[in-house]
């Protein structure tokens, strides 16, 4: 579990360092917002219709090495080389090759980042059937996300460094030495971690089939539309809270607000790091379903109370909010994701098929589909705001702009996201009972493949 657990080290690097596109290609390279929202948003909308057709590939694929463990070695390799690439568009192009440019280097990352982030995490959750190991084996992961978090969270402002030559030369060279590390941390995975499921199902679905399959499962459309609310708001509020940093609470010092930003994501990242040992001792104590209820209800808290944080008058106000709820929802969360395979094996108990590569590959495909349709979303706010990428000092409507644009969306969606975690129905005992059927069957399948043998 531990050395699965240390694949998140490149599956975090990829996703979170090109998290960095919108705001280093819309203040640094100088695209229109616009046209950035679109370059971004169209290869995660490849990437997210490709996904099931990824994930069932997986789930069905066998070779001597495994069904995920080849995945993983090509897309790990992709993802850091692509990763190495994409800040090489020149700033003195014209705007439309710039676009062109990040569009195929973007469609070509996502797809290397979403193959290798849904074979990893499908992978993990079949490493365990104990309902309570399996809270602690996403905590594991967490811990060393988190310890990504704690790099990426100082990156932009590493990058201001004059010793760089300006934010460009600098996030080229800080993402070469990351593309190194993807590679070094998915080699323990690939050598070391041995796959449980790895003979031919009996019977082999279809995709569309068992894509219908899986959706009949009500606690899974439950998870989705959880998942969906939960994400959409926070993502528009990650990305247009950086404007509201540096052109509202900072005004306009990109410095300051890179490092406030760097030193948010230290305190939530060191705490949650300090706190992870207790997941195990949560989920025992009150159960993953009361642990990810109670989260994503602070999540709606935090979201009512954090526009009073982010005020110029105290810049560092809002790093109250990283102390003191970040770790526990970020907790909440691991305890979200640790139930997936629990209903991975609700679906094998209805439909008869281990399909954590599919059910995986589901859960990227809205997520994705959504973080789409708010990167879009983004780039519109960002025009609708009159924001200037060329003024330091932003007019005052437009920062007001900018505030409701940020802070709204999340406060709507975190409600949204509370009320279906209660509609949320395996409890402990439910799992326990869906685990137990399971393992007789198997038991008597293996009993009967000896015996006609």
């Amino acid at each position: 579990m531990w050395i699965w657990g240390f694949g998140a080290v490149s599956d975090t690097l990829m996703i979170q360092v090109f998290g960095l596109v919108f705001p280093i290609f819309n203040t640094g390279f100088g695209l229109d917002s616009v046209l950035l929202s679109w370059a971004i948003m169209l290869p995660r909308l490849i990437d997210a219709i490709s996904d099931p057709v990824v994930g069932h590939f997986s789930d069905n694929l066998r070779t001597r090495w495994g069904r995920r463990k080849p995945i993983l070695l090509v897309t790990a390799v992709l993802g850091a080389l692509f990763l190495a690439g994409i800040w090489w568009c020149n700033p003195s192009w014209a705007k439309s090759s710039q676009f062109a440019y990040l569009i195929c280097f973007a469609v070509m990352y996502y797809t290397a980042w979403g193959t290798f982030s849904m074979s990893h995490t499908a992978l993990g959750y079949e490493l365990t059937d104990d309902y309570h190991e399996r809270s602690r084996l996403l905590a594991i992961r967490t811990f060393f996300a988190q310890i990504v978090t704690l790099v990426i969270s100082f990156t932009y402002w590493l990058a201001l460094n004059p010793v760089f030559g300006g934010e460009i030369n600098g996030i080229r060279v800080i993402s070469g030495a990351f593309a190194v590390i993807i590679i070094i941390s998915a080699l323990p995975t690939l050598l070391m971690v041995r796959e449980r499921f790895t003979r031919p199902a009996p019977a082999h679905a279809g995709l569309f089939r068992a894509l219908r399959e899986a959706l009949r499962l009500e606690p899974f459309r439950t998870y989705l539309l959880m998942r969906f609310f939960s994400a959409f708001g926070a993502v528009i509020f990650t990305q247009m809270a950086f404007y509201v940093n540096v052109y509202y609470v900072c005004q306009g010092n990109k410095v300051l607000a890179t490092k406030i930003i760097g030193i948010s994501g230290t305190i939530t990242g060191l705490l949650t790091l300090a706190l992870m040992p207790l997941v195990p001792s949560i989920s025992r104590r009150f159960g993953k379903r009361r642990g990810f209820i109670l989260g994503t209800g602070l999540a709606a808290v935090q979201a009512l109370f954090v526009p009073l944080l982010y005020t110029p008058t105290f810049p560092n106000l809002q790093l109250v909010a990283a102390a003191l709820t970040g770790p526990l929802i970020m907790i909440s969360f691991v305890l979200r994701d640790a139930i997936v395979p629990d209903i991975c094996d609700l679906d094998e108990l209805v439909n008869g098929q281990r399909r954590e590569g599919l059910l995986t590959a589901a859960i990227a495909f809205v997520y994705k589909m959504e973080v789409s349709l708010c990167v879009l979303l983004v780039g519109y706010m960002v025009a609708w705001s009159r924001f200037d990428p060329q003024a330091i000092i932003q007019a005052p409507e437009v920062v007001a702009r900018l505030q409701w644009f940020a802070f709204s969306p999340n406060i709507i969606c975190s409600l949204l996201a509370f009320i279906f975690a209660l509609r949320f129905s395996i409890t402990e005992e439910k799992a326990a009972e869906n685990a137990a059927i399971l393992l007789r069957r198997r038991e008597a399948a293996a009993s009967s493949s000896a015996s006609s043998v």
